[in-house]
C-alpha cells in the first residue's frame, strides 16, 4: 500500500493554489488571532486558521498527538505541545508554516496549559507529576528558568503581563500569585508574591485567602472558631498560646495548610484574568465576581458582587391563562434586567479594552463593564445566544473573536453591538456517521442530535444543515439516488431529499420496529437499505423512492448486533454478512458470525420465502448460516469470493476469514459445534476495539480503531499499509471513516467534534491504482444513470414531510381509551343477552411500526383461515358459562356451611395460582423485611446490653424510698483492665520507694536542732500545719501525709500515703503516676459507698418480705372484717431491679401472640392431655372422700370457722306457734336464744381482736418503712459528700491530663520550629551560595564592561592618529562629524494617536517592539549621516568614508558599552535583591530562634508555675463573683491575718481622712462663697461699661432720623409696601398677556407644521409618481438608444455640454453683477447723510 503513496490533509493554499485537504470542527477551546484578520483554533489533530472573509487554512501538525496551544498575533508565530512521553513544542511561523524552535525537557507525560508574552518568551505548565512552570525563549529554543507549583492548587488561569514580560500571574481555586522574573545576564529566577486581600492587621494566613463568594458572608478567625471554655478550666495565670496545628500535632505540610483545611468559607474561584497598562489585574471569578489587584502594593479586593438569586414566591393565579401570560411578562422583564447585570458564569472569558472591561460567559451574553468608576456598571450589551468559552482581541483591538462550546465562532466589533455577525458555525456534537452523495462532489454527515450536514468535498464547505429533531444513531446515503437515510431512535428513519443540497427536504418517515436503528447500510447499487435494530433483527428494505421506501422482510440475530456489511455479486445477489455478541458484553466483540444472501429470487416470491405475513425470512430460503467466531472480533467487511476481515479482540490483529460454502456445510445440530478459525491474520492496531471497511471499489480495505489510528493496505498486499492518525486515542479515537466515491478522499470523524479529509498524495506507480478505482466509479455511475435520473425525479416530486402529514386529525383518531369503553359496553350487553361476542378486527394504531402492521396482517389472515373453528369455540365458552351460571344460582341457595366460595368456581385455575403466588412472594418478602428488622434490633439490644450491662462488674440500681421520691443510686463499675492493675502495681512500688528515699534523705541531711522560730514561723503559713504536713485545703479531698480522721476522702474509703502534693508535680512521669493513683482512689471510694448500698439493697428486700408476711395477715382480717380497705404492697421498680428490663413477660405484650400452625398444633395436643388429666383427677378419689367422711374435709378446726357457724334452729320453732310449745320445747327455745346470745357476743370479741390486730400490723408497717427511708435519706446524703470527693479527684485528674496536653503541644511547636529552622538554614545556605556565584559573575562581567569602555574610550583617543594625514582645521570638522549622532526615537504608535486606538497597551508598546524601532531608527540616521553630501568642504571621499567606517565602529562600540551597562545594572540589582533575600532568611532565621527561645521559657515556666486546686471556705472567698462563675485569673492568695491588718489600717486611715474632709468643707465653703460675689460685681461693672459704649458710638443713619423727625412713620412704610404690590399685580398681569400670546404664536406654528406635513406627504406622492414616470422615460430613452444613430447621440451631447457652459456663465455673471451692486451701494452709502439716534 506505500507504493501508491501518502495521505495528506490540508485545504486549498491561498499562496500556492495547491491540491487542499480539510478539516472541520471546533469544541469551543482557545481561539485567538494569529495576523489582523486570521484566527486560529485547533481542530482534532491540526491547526485551523481562519480569515475573517472566511478563507480556510489547515495545518498538519507533525508532532506525535495534540496538546495546548497559543498564537502570537504580534510576532505571527504559534506554538503546539505534543501529547506523549517526553512531550516537545514546536513553536511555527505563520503563514509559513516555518518552523522556528523545538523546546525540549519542560515535561515528562504531558503539558496542560502554553502562553506567549508580548516579547520573544514563551512560558509552558507540565502537568503530572511535576506541574513545572517553565520560560522559554522561543527564538533560540532555549530554557531560561523553572518554577514548581503546589500539586494541589492547579492553575486555573496564567498570563504574562503585556506591558512587562518580567511578570506572571497564576491564578488558582485557593491563591492568587504573582511570580516576578529576574535576571543576571544569562541567569533567570523566577520569585513569587502571594497577592493578599483584606485587611493588614490580619494574620498573614489569612490575608492570602481568596475572599468569600458572598458579599455577606462574614470571615471566621481562629478565636471564633475555637470552642469557648470556662475560665475556671484553664490556666489562669501561665496560659500558653500555641497555634491549632500544634493543638492537633500536626508537623510539615499539613501543620501549614490547617487553616485551608478548617476553611469552611465559600470563596470566589478565580478562571480568568487581565492586566492594565499600569500593572493592575483584573480578575473574573466563576460566581460572577470581580477582583481588582493594585499592582504595586500587592493588594486585591472584590469590586463587584453578582446580585443574590431572589426567590420568588409561589402564588396561585386564578386561571391558567393567566398565570401563564405574567409568567411570560416576568421572564421578559427579568431578561431584561438580568442582561444589565452579571450573574455566575458571566466573566469566565474577559478582555481589557480601551471602552473598558469586555466579559461574556456561558449565559450568552457579552457585555462591556465600566471598572474605572467608583461602582461597576454595565455600558454594553450584546446577547451572543450561545455559551462563550474563549475570547480574543485582534492586534489593534478593533475586532474580537467570541469561540463557544456549541462550535461556533463570532466577530464583533467593540463599541457596535449591531456588528455581532457569525463567521463560522459546526454544530459541535459527536459524529454518528458520514457518507457521500452520488456525484463525488458533497458529503453527509450526521450527529448524534439528529444534525443533518452537507459539506463540499473538495473544499470542506459547510452547505447546508437539517436536524430531524431525534437523537440519531445510524445513517447512509443511497448510491442510486440523491437521499440519505437517517436511523433514529423509536425504529424511525427518516429519508431527505439531497437534490438541492443547499436546501435538503425531509420527504419521508418511516417506523420499521420500536427499537433503535444502530444500523444502515446500503447496497452497492442501492437497491436495498440493509437495517439493524437493537434486538437483533435486520431488516430488508426497498431502496427506491418509487417504492416509498417501503419495508419487505426481516430475519432475526441472537444477541446484540456489532457490524453489518454487504457484498453484491454479478448475478445481482446480495451478501450479508453479520457479526453479533451472545454473551451479554459488548465491549468482548462479536462471538458469531451470521451470513445470509438475498437473490432475485427470493425476492420475486417474498411471501413463499417468509414464514408469515410478518415477512420474516425463511432460514432456508435466504441460506442463513450462523458460525461460532473462535476469537472474538470488531467490525466487519465481505470482499468478493466470501472472504471476511475482522479485527481480533485479543490480538488486535487483522484476520481474514473464508466463508465456507453451502455444500461444505454440516448438518444444523453440528454446525453449533464448529469454530470459526481465521485463514491469515496481518498487522493490526495497538488498541482493541475499532471497525473495517472496503472502498467503493473492493481493492483497499480500511481498519480503524480506539488508538486514533486509521491504516489502509491493498487486499492483495495486506501487510503494507499506510497509517495516519487524525484523532487523539485519549478521547476514543476514530469512530466513523468513509470513502469517498471514487476512492480519492477519506473522511475521518472521532469523539472529538472533528470531521476530517484525507486526500492521496500518489507515487508513480499509485497513479494507476487510483485511475482503477476512479474507472470502477465511473463505470458504476453509468451503470445506475437511468435508475438515478428515474428516482431523482420521483423524489424531487414528493412533498415535504411534515409531523401533520402522517397523523390525522383529532376527530378521525381512533381515541383509544373510547375504544376500548365501545368494546366493553358491547361485551358487557352480549354477556346479559347471553349472546356469542365476536371481538372486533383490530385496527393499527397512530404511530405504529410495519412490522407491528405486519403482525396485524397476519392476525387478519389467520382468523379467516380459523373462523369456523372460532365460532365453535365461541359456542361451547357460552355453554360453560351458562352451566357456571345456574351453579352460581344453585350454591346461593344453599345454607352457610354448605355454600362454596366465589372463587373456588373461578375456572382460570393458572391466573388463581398466579395470584396465589403473588401474594405468597409478597408475604415472604414482608417477613423478611421484619425478620431483618427484628434482627437489627436484636443487635442494638446485644451490642447495648453488653456494653452497659454485661460488661459492669457492678450493675447499675437504684434504692427508692417508700414513702417519698427519694432514690439513691449505686456507682456502676467496670472491671478493672489487666494492664492498669499491671500499671498500678507499679506506680505503687515506685512510689513507696520514692517516699521511702526522700525519708531516708531528710533524716540524714536535717540538722538535729532546727533553729528558733521567727514570727512568721509562729504565724504559721496558711497551707501547713504545725507537723509541716500539707492542710486539706491545699491537698484537696485526699490529701498527703494527712491522718484519715482529717481528710474527707479517706473518710470515705480514698485515703492513701502514696500521693504527691501539688506542690511537686513538675515532671510528667509525675503526673502520669498522680493520675493512675487518683484513679485507684476513686474506685476505691465508689467501692466502699457500693458495700454500703449493697447492705441498704439487702435491708430493703428484707423490709419488703416482712410487709409481705404482715400483708398476708391484713389481708385475712380484712377478709373476715369484711373492710374495703387498700393494702400496702411495696415492690421493687425497673430502677431497682434493672435485670427485669432484659426480660419480656407475655402480660407486657399488647398485641396477640402468632402462632404458626406446627404450634397450634402442638398446643392443641398439650391442651387435650391437660383435659384428660384433669378428667381423672375429678374421678372416685379415696382420699377426698375419706377426708370429707371423717373429719368433714378439714385437718384442722379453726376458731374463725367455728364462729362463723350459726346454731342449728329448732324445727318446731317454725312449725309451731308459741303456746303450743311444751315445756321441754321451750327450754330447747331458751337454751337456744342463750347460745346464739352467746355466740353473737363472741364474734365481737373476736371482731374487735382482729381490729386491734390490724391497726398494730399497720402501723408496724408504716414504721419500719419510715425506719428505711431515714436509713435511706442517711446514705443520700452521703452519697451526695462521695459524689463531691469524686468530682474534685475528677477534676484534679482533668487538669492533670491538661497539663499532659499543653507540653505534648509544646514539644509539637518546637519540632515544627525546628523544622522550620532546618528549612529556612538550607534555603540560606542555597542563597548564599546563589549570592557567591552571582557576585562571581557580576564581578567577571564588571570586568568585561570595564574593558568595553576602556575600548570605546581609546577609540576616542586615536581618533588623532588615525587621520593624521589630514590638516588640522579638517581635524576639527571631522572629529566634529565623529562626534555627531542622530536624535534619540521617539517611539510612536502603531497607527494614530493613542487616546484615540482602541488598544489600552498603545501608548506602552513591548521593549522587543521599542528595540526594533530603536535599531531600525539608528541605522537610517545613520545612513544619512553617511551621505557624501554631508560631507565638509576639502575632505576627500577616501577620507570620508574612513570616517564614516570609523565611526560606525565607535557607534557599535557604544551600542555595546550601553548595552553592557544595562547588563550590568540588572546584574547588579540581581544581587542586591539575593543579598535582601539573604538578609531576610536571616531575619526569619532570628525570628525563629526567638521564637524557639521564648516557647522554651513558656515551657519551663509552665512546668515550674503549677496550678494548684484548692478547698476554701465561703467566707475565704472575697472575688467578685462573674455573670456565670467567679473568675480568679487576677486573684491572690493571701493570710486571713494580713487582710485583717489592712482593715485595721484603712479604717483608722479613714476617720482620720473624713475629720480633715470636715474641716477642709467648712473653709473652702467660705472661699466659695466670696469668690462668687467677686465675680458678680465684676459681670456688673462689665455690663454697665458696655452699655456706656454702645451710647457713645452709636451712629444716626437717614432711616434713624426719618424714624425720629416723621410724625407717621408707620403709615409711611404701609404707603410703600401698597405701591409694591400694585407693581406686582401689574407684572402679573402683563406676563399672563405674555404667555397667551405665545400660546397663540406655539398653536399657529403647529397648525403651521401639521398643514407642512400635509403638503410634504402630498409632495412625496409626487415625487413618487415621478419618479416613476423618469425611470419610465428613461427605460423608453434606454430601448430607443439603440435605434437612434450615433450622429444624434453626439449632437445632443454637444448641446448639454454648451448649455451647461452657458449656465455657469450666466452664473458667474449674475454673481458679478451681485458684486457690483453692492459695491455701487456701499460708494452711495458713504457720501449719503445718516441720522443716528444716539442712545442714553
Amino acid at each position: 500500500m506505500d507504493q501508491i503513496g501518502t495521505l495528506e490533509l490540508s485545504t486549498e493554499n491561498i499562496i500556492t493554489k495547491k491540491r487542499a485537504r480539510w478539516a472541520q470542527g471546533y469544541n469551543g477551546k482557545k481561539a485567538c488571532y494569529i495576523d489582523k484578520d486570521v484566527i486560529c483554533y485547533l481542530c482534532g489533530n491540526n491547526v485551523k486558521f481562519i480569515a475573517e472573509d472566511g478563507a480556510e487554512t489547515v495545518f498538519n501538525f507533525p508532532g506525535e498527538g495534540v496538546g495546548p496551544f497559543d498564537a502570537h498575533s504580534l510576532s505571527h508565530c504559534f506554538a503546539v505541545a505534543e501529547q506523549c512521553l517526553n512531550p516537545k513544542i514546536y513553536v511555527f511561523v505563520y503563514p509559513t508554516f516555518r518552523q522556528t524552535s523545538v523546546l525540549q525537557g519542560g515535561a515528562k507525560l504531558e503539558y496542560t496549559k502554553l502562553f506567549f508574552s508580548s516579547s520573544d518568551y514563551l512560558c509552558s505548565l507540565s502537568g503530572i507529576p511535576e506541574f513545572d512552570l517553565t520560560l522559554w525563549n522561543y527564538n533560540t529554543g532555549s530554557k531560561l528558568c523553572t518554577y514548581a507549583l503546589s500539586r494541589e492548587n492547579i492553575p486555573t488561569s496564567l498570563s504574562f503581563n503585556p506591558g512587562n514580560w518580567r511578570q506572571i500571574c497564576i491564578t488558582s481555586e485557593k491563591h492568587v500569585t504573582l511570580l516576578n522574573i529576574e535576571q543576571s545576564n544569562t541567569l533567570f529566577v523566577m520569585q513569587p508574591t502571594i497577592i493578599q486581600f483584606g485587611e493588614r492587621h490580619w494574620p498573614y494566613d489569612r490575608r492570602v485567602r481568596l475572599p468569600p463568594a458572598d458579599r455577606d458572608a462574614e470571615e471566621i478567625t481562629e478565636n471564633e472558631r475555637d470552642i469557648p471554655t470556662r475560665a475556671s478550666t484553664r490556666m489562669t495565670r501561665y496560659t500558653i498560646d500555641v497555634p491549632k496545628a500544634a493543638k492537633a500535632g500536626l508537623v510539615g505540610e499539613l501543620a501549614e495548610k490547617l487553616d485551608e483545611i478548617q476553611d469552611e468559607t465559600e470563596r470566589v474561584k478565580p478562571v480568568s484574568q487581565v492586566w492594565t497598562p499600569i500593572g493592575d489585574l483584573y480578575i473574573g471569578c466563576a460566581g460572577g465576581q470581580i477582583i481588582k489587584i493594585d499592582g504595586e502594593s500587592h493588594q486585591g479586593k472584590v469590586i463587584y458582587y453578582p446580585p443574590k438569586k431572589a426567590r420568588v414566591p409561589d402564588s396561585r393565579m386564578s386561571s391558567a391563562g393567566i398565570h401563564r401570560e405574567s409568567m411570560v411578562d416576568i421572564q421578559m422583564t427579568a431578561d431584561d434586567d438580568l442582561d444589565k447585570l452579571m450573574v455566575e458564569e458571566s466573566v469566565d472569558c474577559i478582555g481589557l479594552h480601551k471602552r473598558g472591561l469586555y466579559c461574556a460567559g456561558r449565559d450568552g451574553v457579552l457585555r462591556l463593564v465600566d471598572v474605572k468608576s467608583r461602582d461597576v456598571s454595565v455600558l454594553e450589551v450584546c446577547k451572543i445566544g450561545v455559551p462563550v468559552t474563549s475570547m480574543a482581541f485582534s492586534a489593534s483591538y478593533r475586532h474580537m473573536v467570541l469561540g463557544s462550546e456549541a462550535g461556533s465562532l463570532h466577530l464583533y466589533e467593540p463599541g457596535t453591538p449591531e456588528s455581532l455577525r457569525l463567521l463560522k458555525n459546526l454544530h459541535y456534537g459527536v459524529f454518528v456517521a458520514i457518507s457521500c452523495l452520488p456525484g463525488n462532489e458533497h458529503c453527509v454527515t450526521c450527529r448524534e442530535n439528529g444534525e443533518i450536514q452537507v459539506w463540499t468535498i473538495d473544499k470542506g464547505q459547510l452547505v447546508s444543515s437539517i436536524s430531524v429533531d431525534m437523537p440519531a444513531f445510524s445513517m447512509a446515503c443511497s448510491p442510486m439516488l440523491n437521499v440519505c437515510a437517517v436511523g433514529t431512535a423509536g425504529g424511525y428513519i427518516y429519508y431527505l431529499d439531497m437534490n438541492d443540497v443547499e436546501n435538503p427536504r425531509l420527504v419521508e418517515r418511516v417506523r420499521v420496529y420500536e427499537g433503535t436503528v444502530t444500523h444502515l447500510v446500503y447496497q452497492e447499487t442501492g437497491m436495498y437499505l440493509l437495517s439493524v435494530s437493537e434486538d437483533g433483527h435486520v431488516f430488508l428494505i426497498d431502496g427506491r423512492a418509487s417504492k416509498n421506501f417501503k419495508p419487505l422482510a426481516h430475519t432475526g440475530m441472537k444477541g446484540e448486533v456489532q457490524s453489518l456489511s454487504s457484498y453484491t455479486d454479478s448475478t445481482g445477489a446480495v451478501h450479508v454478512v453479520v457479526t453479533h455478541n451472545t454473551s451479554g458484553n459488548k465491549r468482548s466483540g462479536a462471538t458469531h458470525m451470521t451470513t445470509f444472501s438475498v437473490t432475485e429470487e427470493t425476492m420475486r416470491d417474498l411471501r413463499y420465502n417468509c414464514h408469515s405475513l410478518k415477512y420474516d425470512f425463511k432460514d432456508k430460503s435466504i441460506s442463513k448460516v450462523s458460525l461460532n467466531m473462535a476469537i472474538p472480533s470488531y467490525g466487519s467487511a465481505v470482499t468478493e469470493g466470501g472472504t471476511v476481515y475482522t479485527l481480533a479482540q485479543t490480538n488486535k490483529k487483522v484476520h481474514q476469514h473464508k466463508l465456507p460454502r453451502k455444500e461444505d456445510l454440516p448438518p444444523e445440530k453440528e454446525l453449533e459445534k464448529i469454530r470459526m478459525e481465521p485463514d491469515a491474520e496481518f498487522p493490526g492496531h495497538q488498541l482493541p476495539g475499532g471497525q473495517v471497511l472496503l472502498s467503493p471499489h473492493h481493492k483497499w480495505l480500511a481498519t480503524y480503531g480506539t488508538d486514533g489510528t486509521l491504516m489502509l493496505r491493498t487486499i492483495g498486499q495486506m501487510d503494507k499499509t499506510v497509517s495516519v492518525t487524525p484523532h487523539d486515542y485519549r478521547i476514543g479515537g476514530v469512530k466513523v471513516v468513509a470513502f469517498a466515491e471514487d476512492s480519492q478522499n477519506i473522511f475521518t470523524t472521532g469523539y472529538d467534534g472533528v470531521l476530517t479529509c484525507y486526500t492521496w498524495n500518489y507515487t508513480p506507480t499509485g497513479l494507476g491504482k487510483a485511475k482503477s478505482a476512479m474507472e470502477a466509479a465511473r463505470a458504476k455511475k453509468s451503470k445506475l444513470m437511468t435508475s438515478q435520473m428515474e428516482e431523482n425525479e420521483h423524489i424531487v416530486g414528493m412533498q415535504e414531510w411534515t409531523p401533520d402529514r402522517e397523523s390525522r386529525p383529532m376527530s378521525e383518531r381512533p381515541v383509544t381509551t373510547n375504544r376500548e369503553a365501545k368494546e366493553k359496553m358491547k361485551r358487557d350487553e352480549a354477556l346479559e343477552r347471553d349472546e356469542i361476542y365476536q371481538t372486533p378486527t383490530p385496527t393499527p394504531e397512530d404511530n405504529s411500526t410495519w412490522l407491528q402492521n405486519q403482525e396485524l396482517e397476519a392476525f387478519k389472515e389467520e382468523d379467516k383461515q380459523y373462523a369456523e373453528i372460532k365460532k365453535n369455540l365461541r359456542v361451547s365458552i357460552r355453554d360453560m358459562r351458562r352451566t357456571l351460571q345456574s351453579m352460581l344460582h344453585s350454591n346461593a341457595t344453599l345454607p352457610e356451611l354448605e355454600r362454596l366460595n366465589r372463587h373456588e368456581f373461578d375456572l382460570d385455575i393458572e391466573e388463581q395460582m398466579r395470584l396465589q403466588g403473588e401474594a405468597d412472594q409478597e408475604v415472604e418478602r414482608v417477613r423478611e423485611e421484619i425478620e431483618f428488622e427484628n434482627l437489627a434490633k436484636m443487635y442494638l439490644r446485644e451490642m447495648i446490653k453488653r456494653e452497659c450491662w454485661d460488661e459492669m462488674v457492678v450493675k447499675g440500681r437504684a434504692v427508692q424510698a417508700f414513702n417519698s421520691n427519694l432514690e439513691v443510686s449505686n456507682f456502676p463499675m467496670r472491671e478493672r483492665h489487666k494492664q492498669f492493675l499491671k500499671m498500678l502495681e507499679t506506680v505503687k512500688k515506685r512510689r513507696a520507694i520514692e517516699i521511702a528515699e526522700s525519708k531516708a534523705r531528710t533524716e540524714i541531711l536535717e540538722l538535729p536542732q532546727k533553729a528558733a522560730p521567727t514570727t512568721a514561723d509562729e504565724e504559721g503559713g496558711e497551707g501547713e500545719d504545725d507537723d509541716g504536713r500539707e492542710q486539706p485545703s491545699t491537698t484537696g479531698s485526699l490529701g498527703y501525709l494527712i491522718s484519715v480522721e482529717d481528710i474527707l476522702g479517706a473518710q470515705y474509703g480514698g485515703g492513701s500515703d502514696l500521693f504527691y502534693s501539688q506542690f511537686e508535680l513538675h515532671a510528667r512521669e509525675q503526673k502520669v503516676n498522680q493520675i493512675v493513683l487518683l484513679e485507684d482512689a476513686i474506685f476505691r471510694v465508689k467501692q466502699v459507698f457500693n458495700k454500703e448500698f449493697d447492705e441498704l439493697f439487702i435491708k430493703k428486700e428484707q423490709e419488703i418480705g416482712k410487709i409481705a408476711e404482715k400483708n398476708k395477715r391484713i389481708k385475712k382480717i380484712i377478709a373476715d372484717l369484711e373492710f374495703v380497705e387498700d393494702v400496702i404492697e411495696p415492690s421493687l421498680t425497673i430502677a431497682e431491679k434493672p435485670e427485669m428490663m432484659l426480660t419480656v413477660n407475655d402480660d407486657e405484650v399488647k398485641v396477640e401472640k402468632f402462632y404458626t400452625p406446627e404450634q397450634r398444633k402442638i398446643m392443641e395436643k398439650k391442651q387435650k392431655e391437660e383435659e384428660e388429666r384433669r378428667a381423672r383427677e375429678r374421678g372416685d378419689n379415696a382420699r377426698e372422700r375419706a377426708l370429707n367422711e371423717m373429719m368433714g374435709g378439714v385437718l384442722e378446726v379453726k376458731k374463725e370457722d367455728e364462729l362463723k357457724k350459726d346454731i342449728p334452729r329448732p324445727s318446731f320453732i317454725t312449725t309451731k306457734a308459741e303456746a303450743e310449745w311444751s315445756e321441754d320445747e321451750q327450754k330447747i327455745a331458751k337454751d337456744y336464744e342463750r347460745r346464739v346470745k352467746e355466740l353473737q357476743e363472741e364474734r365481737e370479741k373476736y371482731r374487735k381482736q382482729l381490729e386491734t390486730e390490724l391497726r398494730k400490723n399497720q402501723s408496724i408497717i408504716q414504721e419500719g418503712m419510715a425506719a428505711f427511708d431515714e436509713m435511706l435519706n442517711t446514705v443520700f446524703m452521703k452519697k451526695i459528700k462521695v459524689m463531691m470527693v469524686i468530682y474534685q479527684e475528677e477534676l484534679k485528674i482533668l487538669r492533670l491530663r491538661y497539663s499532659l496536653l499543653i507540653e505534648e503541644e509544646l514539644e509539637t511547636r518546637e519540632n515544627e520550629l525546628n523544622r522550620l529552622l532546618e528549612h529556612k538554614t538550607a534555603m540560606k545556605a542555597k542563597a548564599a551560595q546563589t549570592l557567591m556565584e552571582t557576585n562571581k559573575s557580576v564581578s567577571a562581567y564588571r570586568d568585561t564592561y570595564d574593558i568595553y569602555l576602556a575600548e570605546d574610550k581609546v577609540m576616542d583617543k586615536q581618533f588623532k592618529k588615525e587621520f593624521q594625514d589630514v590638516s588640522a582645521l579638517q581635524q576639527d570638522q571631522l572629529y566634529r562629524f565623529f562626534k555627531k549622532r542622530p536624535r534619540a526615537l521617539k517611539i510612536t504608535r502603531a497607527e494614530g494617536d493613542a487616546s484615540t486606538l482602541p488598544n489600552p497597551f498603545a501608548d506602552r508598546p513591548s521593549t522587543a517592539r521599542q528595540n526594533a524601532q530603536a535599531d531600525q531608527y539608528m541605522a537610517n540616521q545613520m545612513a544619512d549621516l553617511d551621505k557624501l553630501s554631508n560631507c565638509p568642504e576639502g575632505v576627500e571621499p577616501l577620507v570620508w568614508d574612513r570616517l564614516c567606517r570609523y565611526r560606525m565602529e565607535k557607534v557599535k562600540s557604544e551600542n555595546k558599552v550601553k548595552v553592557s551597562a544595562q547588563i550590568l545594572a540588572e546584574m547588579t540589582s540581581f544581587y542586591q535583591k539575593r543579598q535582601e533575600q539573604e538578609e531576610q532568611y536571616k531575619k526569619d532565621i532570628d525570628n525563629i530562634q526567638d521564637q524557639l527561645s521564648r516557647l522554651r521559657e513558656d515551657r519551663n515556666r509552665f512546668n515550674l508555675n503549677l496550678e494548684v486546686q484548692l478547698l476554701l471556705k465561703q467566707g475565704q472567698v472575697e472575688v467578685d463573683a462573674g455573670s456565670f462563675i467567679q473568675e480568679y485569673k487576677d486573684s491572690a492568695l493571701i493570710h486571713r491575718s494580713v487582710v485583717e491588718e489592712l482593715n485595721n489600717n484603712i479604717q483608722q486611715l479613714g476617720e482620720s481622712k473624713i475629720a480633715s474632709m470636715v474641716e477642709s468643707k467648712d473653709f473652702r465653703k467660705g472661699i466659695i462663697q466670696l469668690e462668687w460675689e467677686h465675680k458678680k460685681m465684676l459681670m456688673q461693672v462689665e455690663d454697665l461699661q458696655n452699655k456706656m459704649k454702645d451710647v457713645q458710638f452709636i451712629k444716626v443713619t437717614r432711616e434713624i432720623q426719618l424714624f425720629l423727625n416723621a410724625p407717621d412713620y408707620e403709615g409711611r412704610k404701609q404707603g410703600e409696601v401698597g405701591k409694591l404690590e400694585q407693581t406686582i399685580l401689574q407684572q402679573k398681569q402683563i406676563h399672563e398677556k405674555n404667555l397667551s400670546e405665545r400660546k397663540k404664536a406655539l398653536k399657529e406654528l403647529e397648525r403651521t407644521i401639521k398643514q407642512k406635513e400635509n403638503d410634504n406627504e402630498q409632495l412625496l406622492k409626487q415625487l413618487e409618481d415621478l419618479n416613476v414616470s423618469v425611470h419610465e422615460r428613461k427605460h423608453i430613452e434606454q430601448v430607443n438608444a439603440d435605434k437612434q444613430k450615433d450622429s444624434g447621440a453626439e449632437k445632443r451631447y454637444q448641446e448639454i455640454v454648451q448649455r451647461r457652459k452657458l449656465v455657469d456663465l450666466a452664473k458667474a455673471q449674475a454673481q458679478e453683477v451681485a458684486v457690483l451692486r453692492a459695491e455701487v451701494e456701499r460708494l452711495r452709502m458713504r457720501t449719503f447723510p445718516a441720522l443716528v439716534q444716539v442712545e442714553h
